[in-house]
């Protein structure tokens, strides 16, 4: 068979025989962006008033029906300055007491003052053996409760 035969055939499906197998499996492209369908799919998005909750639904609607992958459209909007970005949920605080470090000397001698002011008597034992953020923590209970 002429080489014209095997160029046609690599054009119509990205494969010909003596190929490599590795070209027969490969991904198609996706089609390209023209002006019309980006600005297209950016007056579509517009007209949809998005949020930041309902953003990711819109651009997969609108990635369907222009037969395009939800990232492509969404880098689309991106670049044209419209995409409502999803704001990310606020960070746990890892359990601090305050925000502020405090020794465990320090903790400690502020529970046993907190006790004391109580007017109950101070087991040293016991407040020695805490970390300090249980001190810590106690202390400003015992605080709370004494106000």
């Amino acid at each position: 068979m002429s080489d014209r035969y095997y160029q046609q055939m690599k054009e119509a499906t990205g494969w010909a025989p003596g190929m490599p197998e590795f070209y027969k499996h490969r991904r198609k492209r996706m089609s390209t962006w023209t002006d019309e369908t980006k600005q297209e799919a950016i007056d579509m998005y517009v007209e949809e008033n998005a949020t930041p909750e309902n953003s990711m639904e819109i651009v997969a609607d609108i990635a369907e029906q222009l037969g395009q992958t939800p990232n492509g459209v969404r880098m689309i909007l991106t670049k044209a300055g419209v995409y409502v970005k999803k704001t990310p949920a606020a960070k746990a605080s890892g359990g601090s007491t305050g925000g502020t470090r405090v020794s465990k000397a320090d903790a400690q001698d502020a529970l046993s003052s907190a006790i004391s002011d109580a007017g109950h008597e101070v087991d040293s034992s016991i407040v020695e053996k805490l970390t300090g953020k249980a001190a810590q923590y106690f202390a400003d209970l015992i605080n709370k409760i004494n106000e």
